[in-house]
């Protein structure tokens, strides 16, 4: 009896074995890799924008048609009303051509005719800045990087709209935008006085009295290295790390790489792409950067698209700049300071290198008012430079101060170099 039960029981085993044998072979489960991209997205830091947000000129110029001008900043009044009204309004049929061929006096156009400018700082291409402008019809197939929309009337019935690129030889006509000379009336009525500003002939405009401004002290936090293990890399268990001499932290999957400089507070993260022969479309990357952003930090507090590589390069590795900015002026940094900035590059909308501050700031904890210079002591200062043959732009902006639990913003005449540097007026 106890034989021939184990022989049913060996049966059974047997029998057993050769199904789980056929299960394994025939049934095994359908395994789908994890989306590196989904799994960051489960553990966001920080704020959330999209490109439109991103999209907004650094200056608006008014011309009174008086030889006097005026310039508003974001999130002023006048700014948002004006900015506002030409984003309603449509433009049309684009008709490419030389300044130069344009019989235009742009003297006196600046001068005797009522008008407005809205000037981007490094300029945007058209189909970038299409979705917050309404341009119809075709673009221009070559996609320039647009710096100044200029809107002006040329009698008491017609209104002209030409946008400037970023090459001095090539500008584009809007045969058929939806202005009048009496726009131009009305907002240059409508404008709340200020300060006056005189043009200055490398193409920026300079006060001709003091402006005040406030300065802020923002109490800051800084993110955590678990915070940041969880959003850059898909398994935070394999993470190897190491410290350099330098006091610079390592950390690395075997793919992705985060660098931390703790001194500086600054981050700055590596995923090696390999090279694309494919075309390059700087919009799509630069929608596949605001996701990424998104996704690795947030943005905690307004920003603005800066650099956007120019159409006719079309670099393999697009890398783009997003500007921070606090109230209407931008927290700009010396060549040695890495503050005020989001830089990242791109192939084919993968992320191969990204850069920021770990700081995040807070509420405000105390204001004051600054006077910068203007009129007769500004050109002093001018003219003391040292590098007044390379400057660029000038333009008022936040130096920012960088302390232990806070950082204090100034507001200080800024220059821009032309090899793209920034420097403190003083």
């Amino acid at each position: 009896m106890i034989e021939k039960l184990k022989s049913v029981t060996l049966v059974f085993l047997v029998l057993l074995s050769l199904l789980q044998s056929y299960l394994i072979a025939y049934n095994f489960p359908k395994l789908e890799p994890v989306d590196p991209e989904e799994y960051v997205q489960t553990d966001r830091l920080g704020s959330q924008e999209v490109l439109e947000d991103l999209l907004f000129p650094d200056q608006l110029v008014l011309h009174r048609g008086d030889g006097q001008h005026a310039v508003f900043y974001p999130k002023t009044e006048t700014y948002e009303r004006i900015v506002g009204n030409v984003r309603q309004r449509t433009f049309e049929s684009f008709r490419k051509t030389n300044p130069s061929l344009m019989n235009i006096d742009w003297n006196e156009v600046r001068d005797k005719q009522q008008g407005v400018e809205i000037r981007f700082r490094d300029g945007l291409p058209m189909s970038v800045l299409q979705r917050v402008m309404q341009f119809k019809g075709e673009l221009p197939a070559d996609d320039d990087l647009i710096t100044r929309i200029w809107i002006f009337a040329v009698d008491a019935n017609e209104a002209r709209t030409i946008l400037f690129t970023d090459t001095a030889s090539t500008v584009y006509e809007a045969m058929k935008a939806d202005f009048t000379a009496k726009d131009m009336e009305r907002f240059v009525q409508e404008a709340e006085p200020g300060v006056p500003y005189r043009y200055a002939e490398d193409d920026y405009y300079l006060p001709t009295a003091p402006i005040t401004l406030s300065s802020y002290t923002l109490s800051v936090t800084q993110y955590t290295i678990d915070q940041l293990k969880r959003t850059f890399f898909v398994d935070p268990a394999v993470i190897r790390n190491l410290t350099e001499r330098d006091g610079t932290e390592i950390y690395t999957d075997g793919k992705r790489g985060l660098q931390l400089k703790k001194e500086q507070r600054w981050l700055t993260y590596s995923d090696p792409v390999a090279p694309v022969e494919d075309r390059i479309d700087v919009e799509d990357n630069l929608i596949s950067a605001v996701r990424f952003v998104n996704q690795h930090g947030g943005w905690n507090g307004t920003y603005s698209v800066q650099k956007v590589p120019q159409q006719r390069l079309l670099p393999t590795n697009q890398a783009f700049i997003f500007r921070q900015y606090y109230e209407s002026l931008p927290i700009m940094n010396k060549s040695s300071e890495n503050i005020g900035f989001i830089k990242i590059a791109l192939q084919k909308g993968i992320v191969s290198g990204y850069e920021r501050s770990l700081m995040i700031p807070d509420e405000r904890t105390a204001t004051r008012e600054v006077q910068l210079p203007g009129g007769a002591e500004l050109d002093e200062l001018l003219s003391r430079y040292p590098k007044k043959d390379s400057v660029y732009a000038v333009f008022p902006a936040y130096r920012a101060t960088v302390m232990e639990q806070s950082i204090e913003l100034v507001p200080v005449w800024t220059v821009e170099l032309r090899d793209g540097t920034y420097e403190y007026l003083e």
